[in-house]
Formats: C-alpha cells, sequence, structure tokens
C-alpha cells in the first residue's frame, strides 16, 4: 500500500511538473497605439517549418488581442521555453508589423510604449522581465529600416568591388551586417538565442539590401548590365552562401523570402526554363511538410508573375502534394481566378456616386487597372503602358479602361484623378468605396501589389492576370495592346 503511495506521488509530482513547464506567463502590455485596434499574434516553434499561410490567415486562425485607447495585453500560454514571436498591429483592417520574427523566452513580461512615432513604429520603448533582449532586436530591426546609424567599416573589408556594385552601394549590406553580428556577439545571451538573430538578421539584410534591389536592376535586352549583375550575384554566392546559410530550413518567413529570391536570379542565368528550374530545386532542397509550405510560399508570391499554362501546372501539382485542408482550399481559390473562370462580381463607386457591377461591362473587353495614388510604379505602368494602349483603342467601343483606386480617402483619390498620372480622361474611373485592401474585389483577386492589371472577355470570364502578357514586364506597350486585341477575336 505505501509503495503504491509512492509511486501515486512520484507520478502527481510529475505531471505538476510537466503542467509547470507547459505553462507560460508571457505577457506583452502595449501602451500608446492608439491608432490601432487590435494585435495579432504568431507563435513558431524553433523546430518548425515556417508558414506564410499563418500569416494570411492570422486574422481568422491567428491569437487576436484587442486594444482600447491605445492599451490592450497580450498573453500567451501552453508555449515553449523558447520560440519566435509576430506581433502585427491593426487600423481599420490595415497590418502594421511590429515584431518581425524575434526569439523570445515563455517567462518574458513586457511592457511595450508606442511615443508618437512618425514611421516605423521609431519611438518606441520597451521594458520589463527579459526586456534586454526585445531592446536589442528592436535596435537590429531598426538598422535594417533605417532608424539606427551605424558605421561604415575600413575599405579594406569592402566585399562588393566591382563598379556596378558600387554604383549601388552593396557594401552597405556588409556594414550592416558586421555592425548586426558585434552588437548580437556582445551581449551574453545563450548560444541558440544568437545563432538564431545571427542568422536570421543576415536573411533580412541581404534580402532587402541585396537581392531585392539586385532584381529591380536588371534592363531589358542589355546583355552588359545582365553579365555586371551576375558577376556580383556570383561573388555573394562563393563568400557567403553555403550549407551553413542555405542548410537552416527550418526558420523564418524572411529565410523563406530570402531563398525564394535568390533562387529565382539563380533560375534567371539558368539555361533551363525558369519555372521548371525553381521547382526542380523546391523539390530537391525540401521533402514532406516543409515542401508544401515552401512550394505555398512560391506560388503565393510569384501567381501572377508566371504565365497562366505554368501557374496552372504549379497550382495542379501543388494540390497533389498538399495535406493541409486550409491550404488545399486556398489553392482552389487560386485556381478560381484563372484563365477561362468567371470574373468576381463587384461593386465599385464611380466620382458621381454611380455604383457599377460586372454586369454593366458585360460584351466589352474590359482592361483593369488597380493601384494606389503615391504609387511610383502605378505612374510608370499607365504613362508607358496603359495610355498607349488606350490611345490605340480609343475608337474601339469594344474596349473598355477601367482604373480602379484602393485609395481610402475619396478626396485623395479624386485628385488622383485631376493629376492624370495614374489614368486618362478616355477611362472609367472607379473606387473602393473607401476599403482600400479590404474591398472583396481585391480580396477574391488575392492582389497584394500594385500596379495590378486583369482583363476580362466579353464573356465575363477572365482573360488573363499574368504580367507578362498585360506588359507590366515588358520594355513597351506592345504587348499589352497584342494581349487586348487577341481577346477581342474570342
Amino acid at each position: 500500500m505505501r509503495k503504491k503511495i509512492i509511486i501515486l506521488f512520484i507520478i502527481l509530482c510529475r505531471t505538476l511538473l510537466l503542467e509547470a513547464q507547459n505553462k507560460s506567463n508571457f505577457t506583452i502590455q502595449l501602451k500608446g497605439f492608439d491608432s490601432y485596434d487590435k494585435a495579432v499574434v504568431t507563435v513558431q516553434h524553433l523546430d518548425e517549418h515556417a508558414d506564410v499561410l499563418k500569416n494570411e490567415t492570422e486574422l481568422i486562425n491567428g491569437n487576436i488581442f484587442p486594444l482600447e485607447g491605445g492599451v490592450g495585453t497580450i498573453k500567451l500560454d501552453q508555449v515553449p521555453n523558447n520560440f519566435i514571436l509576430t506581433v502585427n498591429l491593426y487600423s481599420r483592417g490595415t497590418r502594421y508589423g511590429l515584431i518581425a520574427n524575434w526569439f523570445v523566452n515563455n517567462t518574458d513580461s513586457i511592457v511595450i510604449e508606442d511615443n508618437d512615432s512618425k514611421r516605423n513604429f521609431d519611438r518606441i520603448s520597451i521594458n520589463g522581465r527579459g526586456s534586454a533582449l526585445y531592446e536589442l532586436q528592436y535596435k537590429l530591426d531598426g538598422i535594417v529600416g533605417n532608424r539606427i546609424t551605424y558605421p561604415n567599416y575600413p575599405t579594406t573589408l569592402d566585399y562588393f568591388t566591382s563598379d556596378f556594385a558600387r554604383s549601388f552601394g552593396y557594401d552597405r549590406a556588409v556594414d550592416m551586417n558586421i555592425e548586426v553580428g558585434r552588437l548580437i556577439n556582445e551581449t551574453g545571451f545563450d548560444s541558440n538565442c544568437k545563432k538564431w538573430m545571427l542568422t536570421n538578421m543576415f536573411y533580412k539584410i541581404y534580402t532587402a539590401y541585396f537581392l531585392k534591389p539586385l532584381i529591380l536592376s536588371f534592363v531589358s535586352n542589355d546583355l552588359e548590365r545582365t553579365r555586371a549583375i551576375k558577376d556580383v550575384f556570383n561573388q555573394f554566392k562563393s563568400n557567403y552562401v553555403n550549407g551553413a546559410v542555405l542548410g537552416n530550413m527550418k526558420l523564418s518567413t524572411d529565410y523563406m523570402l530570402f531563398y525564394l529570391l535568390y533562387s529565382k536570379l539563380e533560375a534567371t542565368f539558368s539555361e533551363e526554363n525558369k519555372v521548371e528550374y525553381q521547382l526542380h530545386k523546391l523539390q530537391t532542397d525540401f521533402k514532406g511538410e516543409s515542401l508544401e509550405k515552401m512550394a505555398y510560399a512560391y506560388l503565393s508570391r510569384t501567381f501572377y508573375q508566371v504565365k497562366g499554362a505554368d501557374r496552372l501546372n504549379i497550382l495542379n501539382w501543388m494540390i497533389s502534394i498538399t495535406k493541409s485542408p486550409m491550404r488545399l482550399a486556398k489553392l482552389e481559390e487560386m485556381r478560381a481566378i484563372g484563365a477561362g473562370m468567371p470574373f468576381p462580381d463587384f461593386e465599385l463607386t464611380d466620382l458621381k456616386g454611380k455604383q457599377w457591377t460586372k454586369n454593366d461591362l458585360l460584351g466589352k473587353v474590359v482592361f483593369f487597372d488597380f493601384y494606389y495614388t503615391g504609387c511610383g510604379n502605378c505612374v510608370t505602368y499607365f504613362k508607358n503602358k496603359v495610355s498607349k494602349a488606350e490611345e490605340h483603342f480609343r475608337k474601339n467601343e469594344d474596349v473598355v479602361f477601367v482604373s480602379v483606386s484602393i485609395d481610402k480617402n475619396f478626396e485623395v483619390w479624386r485628385r488622383s484623378v485631376e493629376s492624370e498620372k495614374y489614368n486618362s480622361e478616355h477611362s472609367l474611373k472607379l473606387y473602393t468605396n473607401g476599403e482600400g485592401n479590404n474591398h472583396v474585389l481585391i480580396k477574391n483577386l488575392r492582389i497584394n501589389g500594385y500596379p495590378f492589371p486583369i482583363l476580362m472577355g466579353k464573356n465575363g470570364l477572365i482573360e488573363t492576370s499574368d504580367n507578362v502578357n498585360l506588359g507590366i514586364a515588358s520594355s513597351s506597350a506592345e504587348t499589352l495592346i497584342k494581349t487586348i486585341e487577341k481577346s477581342l477575336i474570342h
């Protein structure tokens, strides 16, 4: 009997110990965030591959904490000792990133106060138990976000030595990375924490200040420029990218973006088909659930950048390997907005307050151009492509050009129309009724970047939403004009 009591006591102690280990006292108090109505939190375990679907569905499946009068408390239970935290704040449906992939502890009790920030939460104060780690990561992100100044290291440390590289200031990324390493290694945090921060900051820095600008620096039909870009990229590969960098498969969404941009550049310089190259690389580098998550990230990012046939092939392949019911549902939504599928119904308003619907435009080939005021690429696309296509079809009553603004303020939209930078007097100008990116048409079309063009045929079906066919990537308006002419024949 006594032996049984002892055994039961041991079991009880183990149970209580396990519950204590799983129980978390993690809290973040938010103060001074008067412009926001809620905080949404995403938790990633250290042994878990990141998933962009969590970000896409955080308002449905995330941890949501209300803010009232700028004040709120984030409380998380049943989280591991260390985990990766992302906190987004929302204001009228628009998301603003406060914390992006920070290494934290489940015993942290933090107070974060916004002291009238002007941009990118540039006036934040952090206090409480565990605050030193938060202050450091806030500072590290501030280096990337240009909130914090950092040294220019001696020219002997300069890495990108070509004239082309210097013209783009790629050594800036090197300076940032050195400074980040110095700040992290000076701390007394444990090795796992340091390793996470060092690696993830590498991805943040070289994505923002190397890979993205390198991709944007291509000029059509400029072989000399392409060779210069390739030389700089090969320098980067030989000195930085090795198994230690690309081998950390179970990392953050920052890693995922770095990987996708890196493989896009590799594909650009490959003799293979770009889409086939990237899909083969994904299948080589990832397996199982990791492949499913990475492939979805690739498709979600490139959905409108690949041709319709390639997009459909990717979708069908992804559906065949996907086990997550939620991801399968998202893939079916993507397939529903492909060429030949019904254009979504909508209600949009013109300058006089008239409501326009899809039915009002049936029987016409309709070119939609979505934009927002202040979008420089939108101005360029209209000036170099859309305006020329409008002039080409000006006397053709079977073609309608529709300019759709996602501005939330009516007066801002009205002034943008008057400026004639985004549209012309010949187009139908519509407005998402102040709902911005929350308008149902924006969500149904999965628009996440601007300008966004899409073509609807006379029968109300989607003709194409490919950036290639609609002239985004071309040097002239000819591609867009030919695409519209082809739709008139259907």
